[in-house]
């Protein structure tokens, strides 16, 4: 992976919480920050693709958020309160 190195300013406090998590992971402040960044990343595409999927089916229905809600739950090892079913077993997936 090609690196570009840049200069950024960082409030002090917030600053203090990247060497903090970062000594806590194990790694360099600037992979810490890279991975927070990677991630923010991650989530505003998933955004975006849910956004794009409601232009053009409409929007997603109660049901189908409380099963991603499951979804995600179970592939986190969480539970979500008045889940009644597994995932696995569910059949109301997102759909059009």
């Amino acid at each position: 992976m090609a690196v570009k190195k840049k200069t950024l300013s960082f409030d002090e406090e917030l600053w203090s919480a990247v060497e903090r998590r970062a000594r806590a992971a194990h790694t360099t402040p600037s992979a810490y920050v890279n991975e927070l960044v990677a991630k923010s990343e991650r989530l505003y595409r998933g955004l975006e693709a849910v956004s794009d999927w409601e232009s053009e089916h409409g929007a997603l229905t109660a049901e189908q958020l409380d099963w991603a809600d499951r979804a995600l739950a179970d592939a986190q090892g969480e539970s979500v309160a008045d889940t009644t079913s597994s995932v696995e077993n569910d059949d109301r997936g997102p759909r059009a």
